[in-house]
């Protein structure tokens, strides 16, 4: 049996934080197998970060708005003749300083740039979430596939068990009506090659087993796997349900829940606000700044205690009656000024408007508004295609499901007079009136209109499946 290429998506399935099941597991549920996909398949963990990293843009955006504050110090050591960094004189002595300040500067208008980058990181965070869903949708889906596939391998096994089986019995049944003298050996030659046949069919049958289990244990990324088996539920087949809808009507219902629906018309919104972002470039800018800003240096001295009166000492000037000029004397101390005392004293504070007005930078902002306005226009061109693509998978699932019905039900009708034709062919061989070739004519026939029941059963209940999860309804078996 094959299983048409999956692109569809499964709703109402999500990652459960359940810890990881055990190996030694012996019958695992389709529940079990799609959590487990979804915990451990490798490009749902990549989408998951890459969702992470959207939202840490957000946070980041948000911070933005805010205004900036940064310190910074310096120290520095100079020899020979130098300038005083406080004093502003030269001097030939070796200076040890400390220059430190603090930097604020606040954004008051610019073009709504930050408050619109902000919504778009928002936007994008969210498409990104709509993005995993997506992708757990379409990895939960394949996970159904994969099971019924597995499930669909196991009913044809116990069809080629029970040919095994019937064989075995005609064959022994035929050596007795040989060995009595109502049939030829011909008639029991036939009768080993069926069953001949029926063992190698049981054997394929196996195979296609091993396969199925092999590619369920492959895509839950299953390390070791001796004991891995599926629970084999009861399948009933659908009734007309979601056949009595319209493309249409189910295609409405789509749009409302259909995440990757939801990821390109969050990204339709994300471009759009991508243009007027770009156009802020066009609007001045105002911000606000402000600093606080001190030093020291180790040449810097302070006066150390009163000075002390030295007495009368001449100038070297003369009064018109020819007396000399005295002036009282003085002799002072001076000590380095203490490291806080200098910051005190050095201290200088700063607060400013900056205007900036865009005049002319080369159409910078005029290409960025057209690069945004074009990515605008690929964003509703890629929503509309994501729509249409939807909608005519809706149409494609809507006829085959419809297909598979009339199949399933023809094929229910065949196997129904394939077993009354077989049934009339066993009572006439065991009688002596047929030929073993009619027989196994009819054996052969029921065997192969029940696998392709079975085929047409499950590729039915597969299809309709997809068609509920298009129409918002639950999954279930």
């Amino acid at each position: 049996m094959v299983f048409p290429n999956i692109r569809f998506k499964l709703a109402g399935l999500c990652i459960f934080l359940l810890p990881a099941f055990a190996n030694a597991q012996s019958s695992w549920s389709l529940q079990q197998c799609v959590d487990y996909a979804l915990q451990h398949n490798l490009t749902v963990k990549q989408q998951y970060l890459s969702t992470q990293s959207s939202k840490i843009a957000v946070d980041e955006n948000k911070f933005n708005l805010a205004p900036t504050l940064n310190g910074s110090a310096s120290g520095n050591y100079n020899w020979g003749r130098s300038v005083d960094p406080y004093s502003y004189t030269f001097t030939n002595s070796e200076i040890k300083s400390v220059n430190m300040s603090l930097n604020a500067n606040v954004a008051l208008f610019n073009g709504f740039q930050l408050q619109n980058t902000l919504k778009q990181s928002q936007l994008n965070y969210l498409a990104g979430q709509s993005d995993l869903r997506k992708i757990q949708n379409d990895i939960a889906l394949n996970v159904v596939s994969s099971y019924l596939q597995l499930l669909y391998a196991k009913e044809q096994q116990k069809v080629m068990v029970n040919g095994v089986d019937e064989s075995t019995q005609q064959r022994n049944r035929t050596q007795k009506l040989v060995d009595a003298g109502v049939m030829t050996r011909g008639n029991l030659l036939d009768a080993e090659s069926q069953l001949a046949n029926q063992e190698l069919n049981q054997i394929t049958a196996d195979n296609q087993v091993a396969i199925a289990r092999l590619s369920l244990i492959q895509l839950l990324e299953l390390d070791s796997t001796p004991n891995f088996d599926v629970a084999s539920p009861t399948v009933d087949v659908p009734q007309v349900g979601i056949l009595a809808q319209t493309p249409e009507q189910i295609y409405a219902t789509a749009l409302t829940h259909l995440p990757e629906i939801k990821s390109a018309d969050l990204k339709v919104q994300s471009a759009n606000l991508g243009v007027r972002i770009a156009q802020g470039g066009y609007i001045p800018r105002l911000s606000m700044f402000g600093s606080l800003s001190s030093g020291y240096s180790s040449t810097s001295k302070s006066l150390d205690g009163t000075p002390v009166y030295l007495g009368l000492t001449p100038t070297g000037y003369v009064t018109q009656s020819g007396e000399q000029v005295l002036s009282p004397s003085f002799t002072t101390n001076y000590k380095n000024t203490a490291f806080g005392d200098q910051i005190d004293n050095n201290l200088t504070k700063s607060l400013g408007l900056s205007l900036s007005i865009p005049i002319f930078n080369g159409f910078s902002a005029r290409y960025n508004v057209s690069r945004a306005r074009i990515n605008g226009m690929n964003a509703e061109i890629s929503s509309q295609q994501t729509k249409n693509t939807v909608y005519k998978s809706i149409q494609q699932a809507h006829t085959d499901a419809f297909a598979s019905q009339k199949k399933y039900y023809a094929l229910e009708k065949s196997v129904t007079a394939l077993q009354e034709a077989y049934d009339y062919a066993e009572k006439r061989y065991n009688a002596g009136l047929t030929s073993s070739l009619e027989y196994l004519t009819a054996t052969n026939n029921l065997t192969k209109g029940k696998i392709e029941f079975l085929q047409a059963k499950y590729d039915y209940i597969f299809r309709v499946k997809v068609l509920d999860f298009y129409a918002g309804n639950p999954l279930t078996f």
